[in-house]
C-alpha cells in the first residue's frame, strides 16, 4: 500500500481521495491512520493530509493556505515579505477571507486569518499559478492596506514611522506603489487609517517626483 502511495503523483490528499486509494482495505480509515502515524502521511487538518518527509515531495504553504481555509488570499507581513517590501523571511502565513477569523497550528507552521467584506476582500487579489500548485495572493498595496487597516494607527503623523521603522520598508520601494490602487483601496476600506496610508505615500511620491 505505501508503494502504490508513492506512486501517486499528487503533492496534497484529501481523505476522500485516500478513502478511494485504499477501497481494497477492509477498513481504509484505519489504514490511513497508521500511515500518519508511521509518517508516510502528515495530517494538515481534517480531510487535508500531504506525503510524509520519506517521499521528499515539495508542497507550497502558499497552496495549502487556501486550502486549508477559502476562500481565502495570503496577505499582510507574508504577502509584504513575498513581494520584497519588508526584509524579514516571516514563516506565519496570514490571509484575508469573508468569513469569521480562523487559525490553525499545523505541522508545517502557523496559519491564520482575517475576515474582511467581501467588497473590501475582490480588489488587489492576484492569482499565482506555480509548478506546486496556484494561489491567491495579495498585491503589494493591498497586503499594506490589509496591515494598516487592522494596526492601531491613531494620527496621520504616526504613519511614516510605522511604515519605515516597525515595518521596515525601504522608502524607494513605497515610491514605486500603484498610486491609483492604493487610491481605490482607500475609497473601498472607508477607514482613517487607510487615508493616512494614502496620503503618506502620495507626498513621498511626490518628494520622489520633485528630487
Amino acid at each position: 500500500m505505501e508503494n502504490r502511495l508513492f506512486q501517486e503523483k499528487l503533492t496534497y490528499f484529501t481523505t476522500p481521495y485516500l478513502m478511494s486509494l485504499f477501497a481494497y482495505y477492509k477498513s481504509p480509515r484505519d489504514k490511513i491512520k497508521h500511515l500518519t502515524k508511521s509518517g508516510d502521511l502528515i495530517h494538515i487538518k481534517q480531510g487535508l493530509y500531504i506525503s510524509g518527509q520519506n517521499y521528499n515531495r515539495k508542497y507550497s504553504r502558499e497552496v495549502i493556505s487556501g486550502m486549508l481555509y477559502g476562500p481565502s488570499a495570503i496577505s499582510m507581513e507574508y504577502a509584504l515579505s513575498f513581494h520584497g517590501l519588508i526584509p524579514e523571511r516571516v514563516e506565519k502565513i496570514t490571509g484575508i477571507c469573508f468569513k469569521r477569523d480562523k487559525s490553525f497550528n499545523t505541522p508545517i507552521g502557523m496559519f491564520s486569518y482575517k475576515y474582511l467584506p467581501i467588497r473590501k476582500y475582490t480588489i488587489g487579489i492576484e492569482y499565482h499559478r506555480t509548478k506546486l500548485g496556484n494561489f491567491f495572493m495579495a498585491a503589494p498595496e493591498k497586503a499594506l492596506c490589509d496591515k494598516v487597516y487592522f494596526s492601531t494607527i491613531k494620527d496621520k503623523s504616526e504613519v511614516p514611522r510605522y511604515l519605515l521603522e516597525e515595518l521596515r520598508i525601504d522608502i524607494m520601494q513605497l515610491q514605486k506603489l500603484d498610486i491609483n490602487l492604493l487610491t481605490r483601496l482607500s475609497e473601498i476600506y472607508k477607514r482613517k487609517n487607510t487615508v493616512y496610508l494614502l496620503q503618506t505615500i502620495a507626498g513621498l511620491q511626490a518628494i520622489n517626483k520633485e528630487n
